[in-house]
């Protein structure tokens, strides 16, 4: 995405590479060039890589996407634990 960091960008070519389905890549924050969400069914989780160069950790917060009800408060993960909530939440 032409408005996103390197970090942001490569995240979405490695999940492109998993055998990842059902998710939408959404954008609500075309301003925060570090930050985009994943949707999938009624959930939204929210990755934002501000700190990524310094953790290498991405931090993630999980939402109702309709209502903006906070499901899991923002927590650091490494790309794997990402991988597994997004797994997860899918089923």
């Amino acid at each position: 995405m032409e408005n996103k960091n390197k970090e942001i960008n490569e995240l979405l070519v490695r999940l492109n590479e998993e055998s990842l389905q059902d998710y939408k890549i959404v954008d609500f924050w075309e301003a925060d060039t570090t930050a985009i969400g994943i949707q999938i069914g009624n959930n939204l989780i929210y990755i934002s890589t501000f700190n990524y160069e310094r953790t290498y950790k991405y931090n993630v917060i999980i939402e109702k996407y309709d209502t903006g009800e906070i499901i899991e408060e923002e927590k650091e993960y490494i790309y794997n634990e990402l991988i597994e909530i997004i797994q997860k939440i899918k089923k």
